[in-house]
C-alpha cells in the first residue's frame, strides 16, 4: 500500500477556492450593508413625511422654505419640526413633532433636502438611494418625494 499525500497543485486550488470564498464575501457583504442603509433611509423618509402630514393637519400647510433646505441641519435651523416649523435642537419648541429629523447617516454624506411648493401647500423631499429597492419599485439614485408619491427622480 502506497502512501500518498498531498500535491502542490492540489494545496493552490484549495487556496484559489478559500480567496474566491473570501472576495465573494466581501461583495456580497458590502452589498447588504448598502442595502441596510438604504431601508434605513427610507425609514426615516417615512418618518419624516408622517410628521409634514401632522404639521399639515394642524396648521393647514406645510412648514415654509422657499429654497431648498437640508434637513438636519444646525446651520439651517432644521434640525426638529415643531408646531411652529423647523427649528435647532437647543431652541425652546412648543410641541415637537419631529425631534430631532432623523439621518442617521449623515455623517456618512445621506441627506434630506425640503422645500415647500404651491403656497405651502406640498412639498418636495429629495433623498439619495444606493441600490434598487425593487419591493418599492424605487431606483438607485436621486429620488424625490412630495406629500403624495415617491418618484424615481431628482426634486432639484
Amino acid at each position: 500500500m502506497k502512501l500518498r499525500g498531498i500535491t502542490k497543485i492540489e494545496i493552490i486550488l484549495v487556496i484559489v477556492l478559500v480567496i474566491i470564498v473570501i472576495i465573494a464575501n466581501f461583495f456580497i457583504i458590502s452589498y447588504l450593508n448598502n442595502k441596510n442603509r438604504d431601508v434605513q433611509v427610507l425609514s426615516e423618509v417615512k418618518q419624516i413625511r408622517s410628521a409634514l402630514d401632522l404639521f399639515f393637519l394642524v396648521n393647514n400647510r406645510y412648514p415654509e422654505a422657499e429654497e431648498v433646505v437640508f434637513l438636519n441641519d444646525e446651520y439651517a435651523e432644521t434640525e426638529k419640526l415643531c408646531l411652529s416649523g423647523f427649528s435647532q435642537l437647543k431652541e425652546a419648541c412648543d410641541k415637537p413633532i419631529l425631534n430631532p429629523v432623523p439621518n442617521y447617516f449623515k455623517d456618512k454624506g445621506s441627506y434630506f433636502a425640503y422645500q415647500s411648493i404651491d403656497n405651502n401647500q406640498d412639498y418636495k423631499l429629495e433623498f439619495f438611494l444606493i441600490t434598487n429597492l425593487k419591493n418599492q419599485g424605487l431606483q438607485k439614485g436621486k429620488i424625490c418625494a412630495s406629500s403624495s408619491q415617491l418618484e424615481n427622480k431628482p426634486c432639484y
